[in-house]
């Protein structure tokens, strides 16, 4: 059940603001070691893999496998192409190879892509990309979730294993009939009597059980429910303070009245608003009980947060275009988190899981 969530979730982060790609890409590599980001207009290629203008962009943390049935292959180039639609993506640059660049790309809106195609099942981890990263947890249990529920590329083993779990019980089923047709001649009327009570009080026990196990889920779910919710507005308002420090870092920087601040002995600024993931983290094992849609975003929304963010230095002799554009870079970012913030705080009130939470 667990696992069946964690991989039909759905849902993150960032996308859409199109430049040629190239020039993206060559304008982030002059940041050292700040991460490479650049948003393009992208032809899918297969179920993994992109052109941006003429470049291949591979997604990171999965892999295509060869060898694909021709209509399998299809159906995974499709998905991606309907995730993706006629928007621009945003991708972080993770490694430039020769023939290819590796980036982790996300939707227009915000979904990430390579979490997006392990849930369909057409793709495995790359598990040298993902190891002890914030996404490896995620990436796997999407797809033990596809394996489990059979579809894309593990079809043929789910299929298997149905087959093989049917004629076990038709089995099972044989060696049962034969054995009250052998019993029914020595003292049928007695053991159908019996027979029915056994099976009657055995109905009135589950029925007992099925009614108690509801209640605990229900509760069980309230309570999961509310520490997420509230865990998601005490990060929104880090959030909204984040965008107030560094929107008037922002204003300073533009006044053509003064010199930036920055100017005279340095400042340091955040790429991103810290924010907590506790509670996400100890529950995994439990978002299906939010549901699909729900656990979905939830998944999406906590995928990309660091707890401790990246911080660049903003030195003196920094020029003004370049502080300038790292600080709206930041600022852009923490406004899209805050919007689907303000989204799954919405689905858990429309379900009726809000806990409440008023920060102060």
């Amino acid at each position: 059940m667990n696992s069946r969530l964690l991989l039909r979730v759905a849902f993150l982060l960032f996308a859409i603001a199109m430049f040629p790609f190239p020039f993206a890409v060559q304008a982030q590599d002059n940041n050292g070691g700040k991460p490479k980001v650049f948003d393009t207009k992208v032809r899918v290629i297969d179920s993994a893999s992109m052109f941006a203008g003429k470049a291949e962009v591979k997604i990171w943390g999965i892999h295509h496998l060869d060898n694909l049935p021709i209509l399998l292959a299809e159906k995974g180039r499709v998905a991606l192409d309907n995730a993706i639609g006629n928007k621009a993506v945003q991708c972080e640059l993770k490694k430039r190879f020769d023939d290819y660049l590796l980036a982790q790309c996300v939707n227009s809106v915000d979904q990430d892509l390579g979490l997006l195609m392990l849930q369909a099942g057409y793709v495995s981890v790359d598990r040298s990309d993902v190891y002890d990263s914030v996404f490896e947890e995620p990436y796997l249990q999407a797809e033990k979730d596809a394996q489990a529920r059979g579809i894309g590329i593990w079809a043929s083993e789910a299929g298997g294993k149905s087959n093989d779990t049917i004629g076990t019980r038709f089995f099972v089923l044989a060696i049962i009939l034969s054995i009250v047709i052998l019993a029914a001649f020595g003292a049928l009327s007695i053991i159908i009597m019996r027979g029915f009570e056994k099976v009657i009080d055995a109905q009135n026990l589950n029925i007992d059980l099925v009614g108690r196990e509801r209640i605990l889920k229900n509760k069980e779910r309230t309570v999961v429910a509310s520490m997420l919710d509230s865990e998601i507005k005490a990060n929104k308002s880090k959030i909204e303070a984040y965008l107030v420090v560094y929107e008037e870092m922002l204003a300073d920087i533009k006044n053509p009245q003064r010199q930036p601040k920055y100017k005279k002995a340095g400042d340091i600024l955040q790429s991103q608003p810290a924010l907590d993931r506790s509670v996400f983290d100890r529950n995994t094992d439990k978002l299906d009980i939010l549901g699909d849609q729900l656990s979905s975003q939830v998944i999406h929304f906590y995928a990309r947060i660091k707890t401790k963010p990246d911080y660049i230095n903003l030195e003196p002799d920094m020029p003004i275009d370049e502080a300038m554009s790292l600080v709206e870079r930041g600022i852009n970012n923490a406004k899209r988190m805050n919007k689907v913030a303000d989204g799954l705080i919405d689905l858990f009130d429309d379900s009726g899981l809000s806990s409440g939470y008023v920060d102060k």
